[in-house]
C-alpha cells in the first residue's frame, strides 16, 4: 500500500487519513460502482453549472471531482474554455479519464491532488464547483482559501453539500431497512470532517467568510435521488449491508430493502427524498 509520504502529490497532514481512504479501498469501491453513484448524484450537476454561471469561455475547477461527471458537465458548457477535475482518488480519476477519452472531450483534464495544499496557479479559474466534495477537509478555511486564490478576482464558487442526516430521508430509510446505525452528527454547530460537516448553514457560511469569500448564500434543495430500477437499486444497495450480519440478518436486510425500494418505485425508477444546500459565493473583485 502506498503511504502518504510516498505519494507523488502533496497532502496536508490533516487530510492524510482521507487520502488513504479515497486513494485506497473507498476510492476503489466508488470506482467500481461509478455508474450507480453518478446516477445518484448527477441530479445536482445542472444546478451547479447554472449556479456557477458557467459561460462558454470559462476556466472551470471541479473540487473533489470523483469519477468526473460534474467535470464533464462543466466542459460541455465551457466549450471554448476548460474544465479541470481535482481529486485525491487515483482509482476514481482513472474512471474519469477513461470517460473523457471515450467521449472525446478535448477541453478537460484531471489531476490527483489535495485541494487544501495543491499549488494552483493564482487567478487561473473563473469558477470553482464541488458536488459533495468539500465536506472532508481537515482544515476547511485553509482549503477554501487555497481554492479562492486560484479564482480570479470576482470568480465564483458553487457547492452542493448535505443538510443534516435527519433531513435526508434517503439515508435514514436505507439505514433503517438495512438495520444499520445512522451516521452521527453530534455537535453539528461546529465543523468536523465528514459527509455532514457543512450541514449547519451558519457553520458553512462562516467558514467561507473566514476564507475570504463574499456574497455567501445558501439555498435549500429538496431533489429526489435516482436509484434506477428496483432490481438495479437492490443489487447496488445490498453492497451496503454490514458484513458482520449473520445469514438470517442479511436475509432480513435484503427483504426490508426490497420492500423500501418497491414502495418508492416510480416510472422514473426508485426515487428517495434528499436535502442539500446549494452554496454560492465569490472571491472579492478587489482581491
Amino acid at each position: 500500500m502506498v503511504t502518504i509520504d510516498e505519494r507523488a502529490f502533496p497532502v496536508d497532514p490533516t487530510n492524510a487519513e482521507q487520502a488513504g481512504e479515497w486513494d485506497g479501498g473507498d476510492g476503489e469501491y466508488w470506482a467500481t460502482y461509478h455508474r450507480e453513484y453518478e446516477r445518484l448524484l448527477g441530479v445536482f450537476d445542472a444546478g451547479l453549472v447554472e449556479a456557477g454561471g458557467v459561460g462558454p469561455g470559462d476556466r472551470c475547477l471541479d473540487i473533489g471531482c470523483g469519477t468526473g461527471a460534474t467535470t464533464r458537465a462543466l466542459a460541455a458548457r465551457a466549450l471554448d474554455g476548460s474544465a479541470l477535475g481535482l481529486d485525491l482518488s487515483g482509482p476514481m480519476l482513472a474512471v474519469a479519464r477513461q470517460a473523457a477519452e471515450r467521449d472525446a472531450i478535448g477541453n478537460i483534464s484531471f489531476v490527483q491532488g489535495d485541494a487544501q495544499v495543491h499549488p494552483f496557479d493564482a487567478s487561473s479559474f473563473d469558477v470553482a464547483v464541488s458536488r459533495m466534495g468539500c465536506m472532508f477537509f481537515g482544515d476547511p478555511v485553509t482549503a477554501f482559501a487555497n481554492v479562492g486564490r486560484a479564482l480570479r478576482p470576482g470568480g465564483r464558487l458553487a457547492l452542493t453539500v448535505w443538510q443534516t442526516v435527519a433531513d435526508n430521508e434517503w439515508l435514514t430509510a436505507i439505514d433503517s431497512a438495512l438495520g444499520a446505525a445512522e451516521e452521527g452528527e453530534d455537535d453539528a454547530d461546529r465543523y468536523a470532517p465528514g459527509p455532514f460537516s457543512l450541514a449547519d448553514p451558519d457553520v458553512c457560511a462562516s467558514l467561507l467568510q473566514q476564507a475570504g469569500y463574499v456574497d455567501v448564500g445558501l439555498e435549500a434543495l429538496h431533489i429526489p435521488l435516482a436509484f434506477g430500477a428496483v432490481e438495479d437499486a437492490q443489487a447496488f444497495l445490498e453492497t451496503w449491508i454490514d458484513d458482520d450480519l449473520d445469514d438470517d440478518g442479511r436475509a432480513q436486510a435484503r427483504a426490508s430493502l426490497h420492500e423500501l425500494l418497491s414502495r418508492n418505485a416510480t416510472a422514473d425508477g426508485v426515487l428517495l427524498p434528499s436535502a442539500t444546500w446549494l452554496v454560492t459565493a465569490r472571491r472579492p473583485s478587489s482581491a
